[in-house]
């Protein structure tokens, strides 16, 4: 069994699932014991479709993390939730205030657990609830615990995903024997790590550019405002370059090594040679102007919906823009971003939460989620001692099937819209 300040974190991912294996220092940084990744198609969009095949993956990095980060055993691990389906609902909850007239914390906690109970749609989970603000008689206030009133009204970010997500990870992790300890979201595994209350408070826009995926969280006031998850990612691109005629794994390679995210910043132009798919046929010539054509016009397709959100903000993002995922590490991005949006833009670091020993290939933006993953879990732990938390794994109660008069129309609203799910 892992000690009580050993972690596994487990990113189910569209292209590969890895595990992570780190503990935390004493000095409040994370050391990493070790990695294993194996390349998987068993999840897509951040659902897991094959449970007997990510299942059998599962067991086979938990046995390869044991030997390489030397754990006697593991029985337990922490698997960070995002999927296409993923967004907000807003909703509000209005309550007298009671006899005392003085709002207090236990007041907040059951207007947040009415949110939960009154929610209900037929293929929609409540992954989290997130406070946005507060009226007491009509008055805004920041922190109403200790004020006095009569009625108090709450407005929540609810983040909805398909309920296949919850329902297809536990099946499959059924299979392998392993407890769940946590499942914190995935945007929000990223942005404890590359985030700081300050850009969340003058606003920033976080954009994780995943394989297949490429997700924007928008941060205001310390809150998450907006969150949108595409099915297009640095997969697509690649895709696009073999059109060309050469294989996937050449593809790849070329848009790692020579890929430019803006055909402008090409100033010394080159053609590139690469073996043809078919072997019969003579190399494929590609020119470097050209490459960067194919891949600023896929950026842009992908990317068009994240822009739209973001020049709609009536708030500026003082904190400018912040990528991460394996997408960041494409050439020029950061210039592709701020050409288009005319927004300070940076890729995410991490590297201030690891211990001072740690091997520099885990600064790579792709790990932040891993990272994030375990930072959270380490929280979630010291509310949670490890001896409860294998004994009784913590669950969300069940949702009540009905809605009350207590969630506004806007829910309902939201629900009548082209949100339809897979």
């Amino acid at each position: 069994m892992t000690s009580n300040k050993q972690f596994i974190a487990i990113d189910l991912g569209s292209t590969s699932i890895s595990a992570m294996a780190g503990e935390m220092q004493p000095d409040g940084s994370l050391k990493i014991l070790g990695l294993e990744t194996k390349i998987a198609d068993d999840i897509k969009y951040g659902i897991v479709e094959q449970r007997t095949g990510a299942s059998s993956k599962v067991i086979d990095l938990m046995k390869l993390l044991q030997n390489s980060a030397k754990i006697k055993e593991i029985s337990m691990a922490s698997v960070a939730i995002g999927a296409k389906t993923m967004k907000l609902a807003t909703v509000s909850v209005s309550r007298f205030v009671g006899k005392t007239n003085i709002v207090s914390d236990e007041l907040l906690i059951s207007m947040i657990d009415e949110c939960r109970r009154n929610f209900q749609h037929p293929s929609l989970d409540i992954f989290d609830i997130i406070p946005i603000s507060y009226h007491l008689d009509n008055k805004s206030i920041d922190d109403p615990i200790g004020k006095s009133g009569v009625q108090i009204t709450g407005s929540y970010h609810l983040v909805v995903g398909s309920t296949l997500i919850k329902a297809n990870l536990g099946g499959c992790f059924d299979r392998t024997g392993l407890i769940i300890e946590y499942t914190p979201m995935a945007i929000e595994a990223l942005s404890t790590v590359l985030l700081e209350e300050e850009d969340q408070a003058n606003g920033c826009a976080l954009i994780n550019l995943g394989a297949n995926t490429t997700t924007l969280a928008v941060y205001h006031d310390g809150v998450l405002q907006q969150l949108l998850v595409i099915p297009l990612g640095a997969k697509n691109i690649t895709k696009d370059i073999q059109e060309l005629g050469i294989s996937e794994t050449n593809a790849e390679r070329l848009k790692c090594i020579k890929g430019c995210a803006l055909e402008s910043l090409i100033q010394d132009p080159i053609n590139i040679q690469i073996p043809a798919l078919n072997p019969t046929e003579p190399q494929i010539k590609i020119p470097t102007k050209f490459l960067a054509r194919i891949i600023e016009a896929r950026l842009e397709e992908t990317l068009q919906p994240i822009f739209d959100v973001i020049s709609s903000l009536n708030f500026p993002l003082s904190s400018g823009v912040i990528l991460t995922g394996g997408g960041a590490k494409l050439g020029n991005i950061v210039d592709f971003f701020e050409e288009k949006l005319s927004i300070y833009t940076r890729i995410g670091n991490h590297s201030g939460w690891l211990s001072d020993d740690t091997d520099e290939k885990y600064l790579d933006p792709s790990y932040a989620q891993l990272i994030g993953s375990i930072i959270l879990t380490h929280e979630y732990r010291e509310l949670h001692p490890i001896d409860e938390t294998i004994k009784e794994p913590s669950k969300k109660p069940k949702i009540p099937k009905r809605f009350t008069e207590m969630v506004t129309q806007r829910v309902f609203d939201y629900f009548k819209d082209e949100h339809k799910l897979e």
